[in-house]
This record gives structure tokens, C-alpha cells and sequence, in this order.
């Protein structure tokens, strides 16, 4: 199985690129094959300009890096989102992605009542973190991140099922937390079916 895995935090020392190494680490141990993506690294700015917008009814972006992105969209059998919850959503960059990459043509249809286009991608694992406890974002929030991503975005373009994990306190719990959650992560990775 080729797994694409995509995260968006600016700091290569947060928990949220070891949620990264653990997750690849099991893809390895069960022998799928990855392609990570680093939003940051890549330096991908998520501005649509006046321009692009003008094209994207056509599905047209002028980001040369959209092209290549869907390309490793278009070749993975699970797509795996990995940041850390801001605002109840996810970073400017990976909103960004979302705005850039999936467009008309080529994540859903065009029509009146679109129709997904990226039904080949067999699941999605999203995993994030919070400052908050886990039972309070989900709670207070009313799991926002479930309907704009989750629903309203992957299962819209076809990408069935979605598991979303979110690791809370992240900022105030112990290393011998993380340390189990990792391990946690790389044993849910090396069973990804």
C-alpha cells in the first residue's frame, strides 16, 4: 500500500513530527511504501491569488507545486493529515492545500450536486493535537474538525473511511504519555490495513 502523509506545523522539535516518524516507522515495519510531505519544509504558500482564483472553476491553479501535489494525491491508496488543531481547525497551510489542490475536475465533479473523483484513495488517518483535553474538544467543540475535514472535505471527495485521532494536553503531559502514544501510533500504522 502506498501511504501519502501530509503535515503542517512549523517546528521539526513538536510532537506532531514525532506523530510523523512513529506513524512512518510502522508504515515501514509493515512494508507499505510512503511519500511524506512537509508543508513547511516546502515552503507551499496557502494564498489563493486574485489569478488563481479566476481558474479555479476550470480546475486551473498557477502554483507549479499543485501539479506535483496531485500527482502523489492521485498515486496513494491512504492519505494521512497530521497537525495540530488551531482555532478548532487545521493551519493556513494545510487549509491552503485543501483550497489549492482539491479542485473541480479533480477532487469532485463539476456538476450542480458535485460528485467525489478521489474514490480511489481507500481511507484517510487524520491526527492531531490539542492543548486542551481530548473529552473537552471534542465536547465543547462539538468535534468542528469532524464536519469542516473529516465530512465536509475528504468524504466529499470520496475519501471513505476517515479515522480521526487527537492526542489532547499534548502541551502538558508527561514524556511517558507521548511515549505511549507513539508507540501507540506506530502500532496503528504497522496494522493499517
Amino acid at each position: 500500500m502506498n501511504v501519502h502523509l501530509i503535515i503542517d506545523h512549523p517546528w521539526p522539535g513538536s510532537f506532531n513530527y514525532a506523530v510523523l516518524h512513529a506513524f512512518t516507522a510502522g508504515l515501514q515495519d509493515a512494508g507499505h511504501s510512503t511519500d511524506a510531505l512537509d508543508l513547511n519544509q516546502d515552503r507551499f504558500n496557502p494564498v489563493i491569488s486574485e489569478a488563481e482564483l479566476a481558474g479555479y472553476s476550470q480546475g486551473v491553479s498557477l502554483d507549479p507545486k499543485i501539479k506535483s501535489y496531485q500527482q502523489r494525491l492521485s498515486a496513494c491508496d491512504h492519505l494521512v493529515l497530521i497537525f495540530p488543531i488551531w482555532w478548532n481547525v487545521m493551519p493556513a497551510r494545510l487549509k491552503g492545500w485543501m483550497d489549492k489542490v482539491l479542485l473541480p475536475g479533480f477532487a469532485f465533479t463539476t456538476d450542480q450536486v458535485p460528485q467525489p473523483l478521489l474514490g480511489h484513495i481507500k481511507g484517510a488517518t487524520v491526527l492531531t493535537t490539542t492543548g486542551t483535553p481530548d473529552a473537552y474538544h471534542h465536547e465543547t467543540y462539538h468535534d468542528a474538525l469532524k464536519w469542516v475535514l473529516c465530512t465536509g472535505t475528504l468524504e466529499f471527495c470520496g475519501i471513505q473511511p476517515v479515522n480521526w485521532l487527537n492526542f489532547g494536553d499534548t502541551g502538558f503531559a508527561e514524556r511517558a504519555k507521548h511515549e505511549e502514544w507513539l508507540q501507540f501510533v506506530r502500532s496503528y500504522a504497522a496494522n493499517l490495513a
